[in-house]
């Protein structure tokens, strides 16, 4: 049996991972972000207390847990020292217990800049957090880039301003951006001692038999290679990704989750063929407190897509789904699950399509289950979540095709029952 476990989102983000990843952290020794970069937000309950996490692994309040940001990731650094100064009161975060990868690239004031730019001038924009995520990745892809090895080194990131200023436009950013560049610069200093050769690091703990989970940001449905695209993120968001980050064997794997809402929900642009705009869609919006973690913005919210989880299974093989947030759904007296899609040309379809066009143009043919109105437990087995409850909970893993192994009854550490 391995010894590292992988959790990712298993549809377009926010379903809670955050909070799944501090439960399991309680039973690992390293918990490492494998990709994404501020554009996430993972909230956690900590002592009765709202906390978001943009950049850092969810585990790092599991006293003693050594967290790492590997090469998929970007990071922006000033925010991340931000963050580490935000959760001080919680966990003094020093380079023995926060490894950043050498590789991981950097976010700078400039790819900022131009994400703002391109939102604002796109005449279909994608809808991005505009944290400078896409042309972060871009600039890796075209090898202009700098990584966070080469960012603490003056001479280098030096040699990077000499490069890029070839484009007049960076040229006049630097010059007219003063004050963002120069936050940029000493941010590199404070955070010298943290970077490492994280992916070796990581490597040898797994080897000597430590146990490790792999933390992915948004969601499957985002990747950029099985998403929804173009709305999707920038980087692999399937559980595949964390071996392309980290670099290891996929023996060493014991078990992958995904985590999924009760129902679901979506920031920005893109098709979504359960999305709701009525009265229940407005009930999930406002109890489920659906706004976004990162941006503020109003999440559309529909009900829970078996089609697409099936799919999300079938990119990343889940062992296990964690199914989320099934509290809000407390009250409600129908429940529904899509089965399969109607589309006017290709009729009944059962699998999630390529075609973001055709996945535009489907409605949703649904299950319905019967509501509840018991207070969900807030531990213990899944057996005793109310028989309705347990009915649609076993409904929802018969229509997908594996196990529903946790489920989360409220948003503190302690609201989940499981297998």
């Amino acid at each position: 049996m391995g010894n590292v476990s992988i959790l990712v989102g298993a549809q377009w983000g926010d379903e809670g991972k955050g909070k799944w990843i501090d439960i399991l952290a309680r039973d690992t020794d390293i918990v490492a972000r494998f990709q994404g970069g501020n554009n996430a937000g993972h909230t956690l309950y900590v002592e009765g207390q709202k906390v978001v996490l943009h950049q850092i692994p969810s585990g790092i309040f599991q006293p003693g847990k050594i967290s790492a940001l590997c090469s998929g990731v970007v990071v922006n650094p000033s925010q991340l020292l931000a963050e580490i100064k935000k959760v001080a009161n919680h966990v003094v975060l020093t380079p023995e217990r926060l490894w950043l990868s050498a590789r991981a690239h950097v976010i700078s004031p400039w790819h900022i800049h131009l994400d703002g730019k391109r939102e604002a001038e796109a005449a279909n924009p994608i809808g991005t957090t505009k944290r400078g995520i896409g042309p972060t990745y871009a600039e890796k892809a075209n090898r202009t880039g700098i990584r966070l090895g080469d960012y603490v080194n003056d001479h280098k990131r030096k040699d990077w301003y000499e490069q890029l200023s070839e484009n007049p436009a960076f040229r006049e950013h630097r010059d007219t951006h003063k004050s963002d560049w120069q936050i940029f610069d000493e941010s590199a200093s404070a955070l010298k001692d943290f970077v490492v050769d994280a992916e070796h690091l990581v490597r040898k703990e797994i080897s000597a038999g430590k146990r490790a989970l792999l933390e992915g940001a948004q969601g499957a449905l985002l990747d950029i290679n099985h998403g929804t695209y173009p709305y999707v993120t920038s980087s692999e968001t399937a559980a595949g990704g964390a071996f392309a980050s980290l670099g290891f064997s996929p023996r060493s794997i014991d078990k992958i989750y995904g985590v999924a809402k009760a129902y679901v929900t979506r920031v920005g642009s893109g098709s979504f063929p359960t999305e709701l705009k009525d009265k229940i869609g407005e009930h999930m919006a406002t109890v489920g407190k659906e706004f976004g973690a990162t941006t503020g913005r109003a999440r559309r919210c529909g009900w829970l897509d078996a089609v697409a989880l099936r799919y999300s299974g079938d990119i990343s093989g889940y062992d296990g789904l964690i199914l989320n947030k099934m509290d809000i759904l407390t009250g409600l007296d129908e429940i529904k699950v899509c089965v399969a899609y109607d589309h006017p040309k290709h009729g009944r379809i059962e699998t999630f399509p390529w075609d973001h066009d055709i996945l535009a143009e489907c409605k949703p043919i649904y299950k319905s289950f019967k509501g509840w109105t018991e207070t969900l437990p807030s531990g213990g087995k899944i057996s005793a979540l109310p028989a309705n409850a347990r009915a649609y909970v076993d409904g929802v893993e018969e229509i997908i095709g594996y196990p529903v192994s946790m489920v989360g009854t409220g948003v503190n550490r302690q609201d989940g029952v499981f297998r």
